[in-house]
């Protein structure tokens, strides 16, 4: 270590809203010696997209759908929490499926009803009352969350930043990770682009789709791959004004207005390299055939959203490999609502040793959950102290502590 070195109880890696989530829950923890650094790739992207930006508790998995559903609250009241607009835009979220999905749709709807969820059923009529240009009759029905929307994936990557920052955390720019440093059986920091070190008892990566890269010189296989949504942006010649967004599980499609006359159309299966002119054909195809209520659908800009996702399409989040190295990848597929949930259960789980709600609980993302893929880690230490100094005791197991209030988040 050098007189130069930069010293954190804990240092996180990847600086988009995950990053900066995880670094703000910290500090509500009081522990406030805290550094973020960025990666090559895990800023929040330029645009966020129909899915990036998306706030809504659509997922199947009862601890998933609790964190979303905690992640729209903190949203909705995101002035007050975080001291700044994130551009959340809460104008429901409507999900059409065909008659194969609508005994899953209905099990999804009645799952999340348990948890607390704001969600309904609804037919094609009260469909073509907010989206009067579509065509309905395919659609077996509809699971409609009013409090679900979107919000603007850099401005809350900003003000969780922001906010992490008056609690007492650091923010380097400029200068990203390339690698993770350790000695033989646990980490001791990272080592950045520009040759600083950063030296760390605790080092979280929350990097997206770096993550593997990262974690794999330390003997670490983390079952996360890359994605990329594609989407483009289309003109109707029209004012739209503000109407639920649509998820078109028929079509695989999702859609939302966009401004003055714009449309955000995206593509809920990728297509490798797919970009430009051919996503502008598709996107003018789908209008034709979904919503010949548009007449004069010209697309203005195409673009595809980097992200990631768990190899079982859940997050993975804990301790992998040597010891004070921890994870949270592969949430990006479940939209920007998870995010402020993502950042208590990391929190919770390297402070207390277990999450602080018992309906998120941590074991359901455990990384050794993928025993043929991962070598499971030794139980670690949570942080007894603000000074981040490991207890005794190994992780307990996760116990029905009281539930955090979307001011926690």
């Amino acid at each position: 270590m050098t007189p130069d070195t930069l010293v954190a109880d804990v240092v996180i890696v990847g600086a988009g809203p995950e990053g900066m989530a995880i670094a703000y829950a910290f500090t509500q923890r009081g522990v406030r010696d805290v550094i973020v650094c960025d990666t090559d790739g895990s800023g929040p992207p330029g645009d966020p997209g129909p899915a990036g930006g998306g706030v809504h508790c659509d997922p199947d998995v009862p601890a998933l759908a609790a964190m979303a559903w905690a992640g729209t609250q903190l949203f909705e009241n995101a002035f007050d929490v975080l001291g700044e607009d994130v551009g959340y835009r809460r104008c429901g979220r409507l999900v059409g499926v065909d008659g194969p999905d609508a005994a899953a749709l209905d099990a999804g709807i009645a799952m999340r009803r348990a948890l607390g969820v704001d969600v309904e059923r609804v037919d094609a009529c009260a469909v073509a009352a907010v989206w009067p240009e579509a065509v309905t009759r395919d659609f077996a029905g509809f699971a409609y969350e009013p409090r679900g929307g979107y919000a603007d994936t850099r401005r809350t990557a900003r003000a969780f930043a922001r906010a992490a920052r008056r609690g007492g955390a650091a923010i380097l720019p400029c200068a990203p990770v390339a690698a993770i440093s350790a000695g033989r059986d646990r980490v001791t920091g990272v080592r950045l682009s520009d040759g600083r070190e950063v030296a760390g008892g605790t080092v979280v990566v929350a990097a997206g789709a770096d993550s593997p890269a990262l974690v794999a010189p330390l003997g670490v296989d983390l079952p996360v791959r890359g994605t990329r949504e594609f989407a483009v942006r289309v003109d109707v010649g029209r004012t739209v004004e503000e109407r639920p967004v649509l998820v078109d599980l028929v079509s695989r499609r999702h859609l939302r207005p966009d401004g003055a006359g714009r449309l955000l159309l995206g593509a809920l299966d990728p297509a490798a390299d797919a970009f430009d002119d051919e996503l502008a054909a598709r996107a003018t195809a789908y209008f034709a055939a979904r919503f010949p209520g548009f007449r004069d659908v010209a697309p203005i800009a195409s673009f595809g959203i980097r992200g990631d996702a768990g190899s079982d399409r859940l997050p993975v989040i804990g301790s992998v490999g040597p010891d004070g190295l921890f994870v949270a990848a592969g949430c990006g597929e479940h939209g920007l609502g998870i995010v402020p949930a993502v950042g208590m259960l990391v929190a919770d789980l390297l402070c207390d040793g277990a999450s602080g709600r018992p309906d998120i609980p941590g074991t359901d993302f455990r990384p050794d959950r993928f025993t043929a893929r991962a070598r499971s880690p030794r139980p670690r230490a949570p942080l007894a102290t603000l000074g981040g100094n490991p207890a005794p005791d190994p992780d307990p197991a996760p116990g029905p502590d009281p539930a955090l209030s979307p001011d926690r988040a």
